[in-house]
């Protein structure tokens, strides 16, 4: 469930996303409403929403200030900025400082909104921050350290050692044999073992982690696409652009630019 917090200085406005967005209680749950940008600040740090839907003009603090303030404390935050079409700049700028899409008020449909609440949901669960498997490894290693033998923790120690590896790694043209032979296991047992403590397929795991880093590239840099396909491990871009659309629904030029047409 995605907890949310509207925040607009038209009342209009504000009743308008509460009723498109009440319906939804069994996916989303509204914890907040401002009327302007200060009160939204102090309304994320104390609720710590998933997502802050914010117009991008408001007294006592802007949108984009607002967005900038709550991510030094809550990075995983999500935002959509509301804007006008006189402030479309300001959208783009907004953009590459982190939010996640602009909506043009006069443009506003609850079909648009709910499809771009339910894309940001789908992301958090179908490619969240590998960094969490780590914490995942830590407690699971800790609890079989006291409940089984040594070489059950061995094994999830192993695992942890093969993650750093294919992170340090990504983008050289590694293969299971080759990270189940830093971790001096043989490529038929590391593969059983991998899918046992991480839950994934070794080759799907380093094609999302790939593809992970592609977004971050793609949303933050300028690089080109051809770059960002050597710099990720795939020498072949039109190969790379395949598995990008697959994995992650949408080609590598569509996402650069939903994420602000910065230059290709």
């Amino acid at each position: 469930m995605l907890r949310i917090i509207i925040a607009d200085d038209e009342l209009p406005i504000r009743e308008w996303l509460n009723y498109c967005l009440k319906d939804k209680k069994d996916s989303l749950e509204i914890v907040g409403i401002a009327s302007d940008g200060l009160q939204a600040h102090e309304l994320a740090l104390k609720e710590k929403p998933d997502v802050v839907i914010i117009d991008i003009r408001m007294p006592k603090m802007d949108g984009i200030t607002a967005m900038k303030n709550i991510k030094k404390v809550l990075p995983q935050t999500e935002f959509v900025i509301l804007t006008n079409y006189a402030d479309f700049s300001y959208a783009k700028q907004a953009i590459s400082c982190g939010a996640k899409e602009y909506i043009l008020k006069s443009e506003l449909r609850s079909s648009e909104l709910i499809e771009i609440l339910a894309k940001i949901e789908e992301d958090r669960y179908t490619h969240r921050d590998r960094q969490g498997i780590f914490s995942h490894l830590e407690r699971t290693a800790k609890n079989t350290l006291t409940e089984y033998s040594g070489d059950h923790y061995e094994n999830h120690k192993f695992i942890e050692g093969a993650l750093n590896y294919i992170h340090e790694h990504y983008n050289e043209a590694i293969s299971l044999a080759d990270v189940a032979s830093q971790v001096y296991r043989s490529p038929e047992y590391f593969s059983r073992l991998f899918k046992e403590v991480t839950g994934e397929n070794f080759s799907i795991y380093l094609i999302n982690y790939r593809l992970m880093q592609a977004k971050i590239l793609l949303t933050r840099t300028n690089l080109k696409i051809t770059e960002i396909s050597f710099r990720v491990g795939y020498q072949n871009p039109s190969y790379f652009s395949r598995l990008y659309k697959k994995y992650m629904g949408i080609t590598p030029e569509d996402e650069r630019r939903k994420n602000g047409d910065k230059a290709k």
